[in-house]
């Protein structure tokens, strides 16, 4: 914790508080050193920005879109990103399907799944997963 000049400040007066006879400036002593102490701390705190949510994600400088692109090109070689995108796929089912839960589309994929983690290109089977996801959206509007 970085030692502040206003904190020299208030020794003399804390000091005054306990070594001094009189009970007026000992009084004295005790709220001038509050009322530095107080807007040492409090200044500290106040210095202290905060950013709310919105802005964080403002200030990196990318938009949803430039994020979503670089996981699904992170996803062509490794597997984090894969798992960041099969688990969207199982949040979209378990969301619109009640029989579907985030362990039972793990242990038992659906069609969409199975396709994203087979064998051979992956961003064809990125694109025929994401067909067959909007086809069960769009049949899912259908019958609501």
């Amino acid at each position: 914790m970085r030692v502040s000049k206003a904190l020299f400040l208030a020794v003399p007066f804390a000091l005054m508080a306990f070594l001094s006879g009189s009970y007026l400036v000992r009084w004295l002593g005790v709220i001038i050193a509050g009322v530095i102490l107080s807007v040492v701390l409090f200044g500290f705190e106040i210095q202290s920005e905060y950013i709310p949510r919105r802005k964080r994600n403002l200030i990196s400088g990318k938009s949803d879109l430039e994020r979503l692109t670089s996981v699904v090109k992170r996803a062509k070689k490794g597997k984090m990103a894969r798992e960041i995108i099969a688990e969207e796929i199982r949040e979209i089912y378990a969301l619109l399907y009640d029989e579907y839960t985030h362990f039972d589309l793990k242990s038992n994929p659906n069609e969409a799944l199975r396709l994203l983690y087979s064998e051979g290109d992956f961003y064809e089977n990125l694109k025929k997963a994401l067909e067959i996801v909007e086809a069960d959206l769009n049949e899912d509007r259908r019958s609501a």
